[in-house]
């Protein structure tokens, strides 16, 4: 009797610990005055759409550069963000960070999917930057022969995949694929050659 009552506890001290050591690796997110301060950085906000916007729910896709109002943070799990769009409905992004999710990743996240300067605004700002034909080419979206890295970026927006491509010489070869989330077989693509645009397909 003593026996089993010896390894009952046993097993029961076994429980606790197992428990324990599973608290201990509970990944912590964001605390409460960070996102008190996220809140207040960006809820509220004017933004412009980097690339599309994708709703968890049933509302859609948001084309690229449409005028949003930053409604919701959600900064649990994976994180999210809801805008709302000249159409008046709410779309709520998903941003699908590594946990824990901190106040950076989401800042970072953020501003990866949405400009806070008005379109016109970038354009006077690329022209000092660029000069007026890729200036012209990014207020367009469009691409040109030679624009850097950073200028397709600000043209297309950030891609879904990035790609190395195998090269024979020393160049560094490099292709961007842009994903339709509304027919995902329908695939863009830019192929940089050291980190310039040398082709792109539609």
């Amino acid at each position: 009797m003593k026996i089993r009552r010896f390894s009952i506890l046993l097993v029961c001290l076994s429980v606790v610990l197992v428990g324990c050591k599973a608290v201990n690796v509970v990944k912590k997110d964001i605390p409460v005055e960070d996102m008190d301060s996220l809140e207040d950085e960006y809820t509220g906000r004017t933004a412009w759409t980097k690339g599309y916007i994708v709703d968890i729910g049933q509302n859609g896709v948001l084309e690229q550069d449409t005028k949003v109002k930053i409604v919701e943070l959600d900064m649990h799990w994976t994180g999210a963000v809801g805008v709302q769009a000249p159409n008046n409905h709410k779309y709520r992004h998903a941003l699908n960070l590594e946990r824990p999710v901190t106040k950076e990743a989401f800042e970072k996240a953020i501003n990866g999917l949405l400009w806070f300067e008005n379109p016109t605004k970038r354009y006077r700002k690329n022209l000092w930057k660029y000069g007026k034909v890729f200036a012209k080419a990014i207020l367009d979206h469009q691409l040109v022969k030679g624009m850097s890295t950073e200028a397709a970026l600000e043209s297309w927006g950030p891609p879904n995949e990035i790609v190395m491509e195998s090269q024979a010489s020393s160049e560094n070869a490099v292709q961007w694929i842009y994903i339709d989330p509304r027919d995902t077989l329908n695939k863009s693509t830019i192929i940089f050659v050291n980190d310039e645009v040398t082709n792109w397909s539609e």
